[in-house]
């Protein structure tokens, strides 16, 4: 097996690993794409390859603007026999934008960013989290600017590693996750999930097919200008927020999520599995005819 695009940044990849674990290595072959680039990005947006045709899905601050499909690596999402995409949203974009051929998007598996079994644990120290790398780029830093205002608010930086992200979740109370910029919108599923899993309340902006992410309904969606404005309501009300979102119910659909992951790739292997033996029966018949020839 051989992952073509993998990294620590990856929340998801443990999912993967755990997967093939409990059901023993595939075929030496296997090439497996770890996909983690924006999809649903707006016109005008940076890094958008020549061929990105554009979808349906229309903008979500509203007008006649549809999102870009964007490939941030179409080669490698073509040649793999398995695309794992991290989060729906960008598999919607993609089949309904209709360009695409009906055998790639059969190989196409959402996998969740879920590495760590659910905890709701207390011992919260951290009122506000971010956890952003880039404090440069402008539309954040405006973000980080105005939660700077919020005592208890930290960004933590240079945490990559799984061990000290679960500590770092399971010490906060509020993560607040806004875009980069004004033209990317997929949702940042690398950070949402894993510090929802954690007990985390997740303040984040909104984003464009939410109703289509398995677990929107427990997590907190507003404008990105409305964010400081949220957070101050979040904390004044955490309790009874926490109890609202948190729970059972969300570790039973945390549970499914990665269920179901497991049911799509035990499909999509034998599909592949189905299509090398026709291959391999096909090639056996022609070696057959010339034989006798």
């Amino acid at each position: 097996m051989h992952y073509l695009n993998a990294h620590k940044l990856m929340t998801n990849l443990p999912v993967v690993q755990a997967y093939f674990a409990r059901r023993g290595e595939p075929r030496a072959d296997l090439r497996i794409f770890m996909q983690d680039e924006h999809n649903l990005v707006l016109p005008g947006g940076r890094d958008i390859p020549r061929s990105s045709p554009r979808g349906v899905v229309p903008s979500m601050f509203g007008g006649d603007e549809k999102y870009l499909v964007r490939i941030a690596r179409e080669k490698q999402y073509r040649a793999a026999d398995i695309v794992l995409e991290y989060n729906v949203p960008n598999i919607v974009n993609i089949k309904s934008s209709g360009k695409f051929s009906r055998d790639l998007c059969d190989r196409i598996v959402y996998c969740p960013a879920i590495p760590f079994g659910y905890s709701n644990a207390g011992g919260r120290q951290i009122d506000v989290l971010t956890n952003i790398i880039n404090t440069g780029e402008p539309r954040r830093a405006a973000v980080i600017e105005k939660l700077e205002g919020f005592p208890g608010y930290r960004n933590a930086q240079g945490i990559y590693d799984l061990p000290g992200l679960q500590s770092l979740y399971r010490s906060a109370k509020i993560v607040v996750n806004p875009h980069q910029t004004w033209h990317h919108h997929s949702i940042e599923e690398f950070r949402v999930l894993p510090a929802l899993s954690q007990g985390c309340l997740v303040i984040s902006e909104d984003v464009p097919l939410r109703t289509h992410i398995p677990y929107h309904e427990h997590v907190i969606w507003c404008r990105y200008e409305d964010i400081p404005g949220v957070v101050a309501a979040t904390l004044a009300d955490y309790d009874a927020i926490v109890d609202r979102l948190h729970g059972p119910a969300l570790q039973a659909l945390l549970a499914s999520m990665v269920t179901e992951f497991e049911r799509s790739m035990d499909a999509v292997l034998a599909a592949g599995a189905a299509r090398s033996s026709r291959v391999s029966r096909f090639l056996s018949a022609i070696r057959r005819t010339l034989t006798r020839a």
